[in-house]
C-alpha cells in the first residue's frame, strides 16, 4: 500500500483542510493518508483550539486514515525544525508522497531547497530579527521572496526531505480561496483557521459553523476554544516566581531576555492580559512568534536537554484511523526506526514520554477534559451508517 502524506495542525479542522484532503484522495486514489498533526500546542507557540484527540477525529471522518501526534517536543519549534520533524516522521512511516498546501503550487520546491540549501539569516544583524534577514538571503538567492506562511513552509519541508535523504516525493497543493492570516471570514465556504477561531471568540458562532465540517462544529458547540486566556495565569505565575538561572535552560532562551520576560511580568497591572505582556515584550530581535513560543515553552517547562533527548530518542504517537489505515499499519509496522506508541502506559509517563505527559495534564486542566494521554486508546473510524453519521470508537 502506498501512502501519501500531510504533516498539519488543524486548528481547528475546518473547509480548507477538507478540500485539501480531497485534492489528495483525487491525486492519488488508491493511497492511504496518512496525517502527522500537532498534539495539543502548536509551532507558532499556542495552544491548539480543540485537543488533540478531537482534531484527529475530525480529520478521519473527512479523509484520513492514519492520524500520529508530533510530540510537544517536536511541535513548537521554530518552522525549519518543525517541518524536519514532520517530515522524519512521515518517513519513519512508510510514506512516499508528502502533500502540502501553498500559496504558489507552482513553484518547484525541490530546485528551491537546493538554490537555498546553505542560506542561512545573519545573526549579526541587530535591528531586525533572524527570520527577517533569512527572508532577504531567501530572495537574493532565488530572485524573488518566498514570504507566504505556506510556502515558507514548504520550501522547509523540502529543504528537510533533502537533507534527511528521505526521498519523499513532493506535491504542492494550491491554497484555495483563504490566505493563511486572513483574519475575516470570507465569501464562500472556506476561511482562514484564524478567520474562524477570531469569529468564534468574537461570539460569531453561527457564522462559523458555514466554515467547518460537522465534527468540528459539534466539538465547538460542546467544548468551545482554549486559548492563551487559560494559560496566562500559570505562565506568569511560573515568570515571577522562577530564577532567571533556571530560565535560562528552557529551549529558546537567548540574549538575556529572561529578565526582560520576568519583569515586565512583574510590573505589568495585575489585570494584564497575555497579549499586552507580548507586545511589551517585544523587541526589534525577537519576533511576535519567536516569543509566543518562547512563552509556551516557559508554561511547560521544556528545558533544551529535554529537546535533546528527544532528538537522541524520538517517537511519536498514534491517535486514530480507519479501517484502510489500520491495514497500512499492519504493513508499515514492521518498518519503523523509531516507536510509534500506541497507548502511554505508568512506565512511558514516568520515562521518555514525561514532557508529553506534563503538557497533556496543563491542557487538560486548562480545557476542562479528558485525560490527555495515559492509557488513551486511538480512535477508530469504522464505517459511516446508513443515515451517514460515521462510527467512532476509542
Amino acid at each position: 500500500m502506498e501512502a501519501v502524506g500531510i504533516i498539519a495542525e488543524y486548528n481547528p479542522f475546518h473547509n480548507g483542510h477538507l478540500y485539501q484532503l480531497r485534492q489528495v484522495k483525487r491525486r492519488f486514489p488508491n493511497s492511504v493518508v496518512v496525517v502527522a498533526m500537532s498534539g495539543n500546542y502548536l509551532q507558532r507557540g499556542e495552544p491548539a483550539c480543540l485537543d488533540k484527540w478531537t482534531r484527529a477525529r475530525a480529520a478521519l471522518c473527512n479523509g484520513a486514515d492514519v492520524v500520529v501526534e508530533l510530540p510537544v517536543r517536536a511541535s513548537v519549534q521554530p518552522a525549519d525544525v518543525f517541518a524536519r520533524w514532520g517530515v522524519r516522521i512521515l518517513a519513519n512511516m512508510g510514506v512516499s508522497t508528502l502533500a502540502f498546501g501553498a500559496e504558489h503550487a507552482e513553484y518547484d520546491f525541490a530546485a528551491l531547497a537546493a538554490q537555498t540549501a546553505t542560506v542561512r539569516g545573519d545573526f549579526t544583524v541587530h535591528d531586525q530579527s533572524y527570520a527577517a534577514t533569512y527572508q532577504q538571503a531567501i530572495a537574493a538567492a532565488v530572485g524573488h521572496p518566498i514570504d507566504q506562511p505556506n510556502d515558507v513552509l514548504g520550501l522547509a519541508y523540502a529543504k528537510a526531505n533533502q537533507e534527511l535523504r528521505c526521498s519523499l516525493h513532493l506535491a504542492p497543493i494550491q491554497r484555495h480561496n483563504a490566505a493563511y492570516l486572513d483574519a475575516e471570514l470570507t465569501a464562500g465556504s472556506i476561511a482562514s483557521a484564524t478567520a474562524i477561531r477570531r469569529a468564534w471568540q468574537d461570539g460569531k458562532t453561527n457564522a462559523v459553523f458555514r466554515y467547518v465540517p460537522r465534527e468540528t462544529a459539534a466539538a465547538l458547540q460542546q467544548h468551545g476554544f482554549v486559548g492563551w486566556k487559560q494559560l496566562w495565569p500559570g505562565l506568569r505565575q511560573r515568570l515571577v516566581t522562577t530564577s532567571p538561572a533556571h530560565l535560562r535552560s528552557i529551549v529558546g532562551m537567548a540574549e538575556g531576555i529572561e529578565y526582560r520576560l520576568i519583569r515586565l511580568a512583574q510590573e505589568l497591572p495585575a489585570d494584564a492580559s497575555f497579549a499586552t505582556w507580548l507586545k511589551t515584550v517585544k523587541s526589534k530581535r525577537f519576533t511576535y512568534t519567536r516569543l509566543a513560543r518562547l512563552a509556551m515553552n516557559v508554561a511547560l517547562g521544556i528545558t533544551t536537554d529535554e529537546v535533546a533527548a528527544f532528538a537522541a530518542h524520538p517517537y511519536t504517537h498514534l491517535l486514530g484511523f480507519t479501517p484502510k489505515g489500520q491495514r497500512y499499519l499492519r504493513q508499515a509496522k514492521h518498518h519503523y526506526v523509531f516507536p510509534v506508541l500506541t497507548k502511554v502506559n505508568q512506565d512511558d509517563k514516568d520515562g521518555f514520554y514525561a514532557s508529553d505527559y506534563r503538557a497533556g495534564v496543563l491542557y487538560r486542566l486548562a480545557a476542562g477534559g479528558q485525560e490527555q494521554d495515559l492509557k488513551r486508546a486511538p480512535v477508530r473510524v469504522m464505517k459511516e451508517d446508513d443515515d451517514g453519521s460515521t462510527v467512532v470508537t476509542e
